[in-house]
C-alpha cells in the first residue's frame, strides 16, 4: 500500500517458498534466534532479493533486515557483498538502527498507519514472540 501511495520506489513482492526455506534450515529449528539458523535464512532471503536485482536489471540490492536491533548488520553486509560478487549486482551496505534509525522506523509507521510486526518472519522467531 505505502510503494503504491507514494511511487517510492519500483519493487516486486516475492513470494516465499517455504518448502527451500524448510530444507535449507532443517536442523536447525532448536538455535537461539541470531544463530545459525538466521543466517541460513538471511541468505536465502538475500540470494533471491540478489536475483530478482539481477533480472530486473537494478543499480543495486539491499535488506531492511538491519533495521532490527536484533539482526547483525555487519553479518548481512558480508553475506550481501558475497552475493554481489556471484550476481554482478551491487550490494548497497546499511545498518539503518543507526543514527536513531530504528526508532525513525517507528515514527514513520505511525505517521503512515504501517502495520509492524514484533517478529522477523520466521515460524521460529514467531513463536518466541
Amino acid at each position: 500500500r505505502f510503494i503504491t501511495q507514494t511511487g517510492w520506489a519500483n519493487i516486486s513482492d516475492c513470494e516465499h517458498n517455504t518448502a527451500d526455506f524448510y530444507s535449507k534450515i532443517g536442523g536447525l529449528e532448536l538455535c537461539p534466534e541470531g544463530g545459525e539458523r538466521c543466517e541460513k535464512c538471511f541468505l536465502l532471503r538475500l540470494e533471491r532479493t540478489a536475483r530478482e536485482a539481477k533480472n530486473g536489471n537494478f543499480d543495486y540490492f539491499c535488506t531492511t533486515l538491519t533495521i532490527s536491533p536484533l539482526k547483525d548488520a555487519n553479518l548481512l553486509n558480508k553475506l550481501g557483498f558475497e552475493l554481489e560478487k556471484e550476481y554482478g549486482v551491487k550490494w548497497l551496505p546499511a545498518d539503518f538502527k543507526k543514527r536513531n534509525g530504528y526508532l525513525r522506523s517507528i515514527e514513520l509507521a505511525k505517521e503512515h498507519n504501517l502495520y509492524r510486526q514484533n517478529y522477523c518472519g520466521c515460524v521460529y522467531s514467531l513463536s518466541k514472540a
